[in-house]
């Protein structure tokens, strides 16, 4: 599970914003999935999907650290 850190929290959000963030995720990270899979490897387009979950990921993290009132 990505960002096990934060498990707790991610639990608890109740954000239309920070479950947009997790269709992208999980968009992102099936796609890495997939192309982790392939023969041959692309191996750009998996490195692109990797720091886009990376990315991802810490958008989330940013969010999350964000004071309640400045979040979405």
């Amino acid at each position: 599970m990505a960002l096990p850190r934060h498990r707790e929290r991610l639990r608890s959000v109740k954000d239309h914003g920070l479950y947009n963030l997790f269709e992208k995720y999980a968009l992102a990270a099936k796609t890495l999935d997939a192309l982790q899979r392939e023969a041959p490897r692309r191996e750009e387009q998996i490195h692109d999907f990797q720091q886009l979950c990376l990315d991802l990921q810490a958008e989330v993290v940013a969010v999350l650290d964000r004071p309640h009132e400045e979040s979405w």
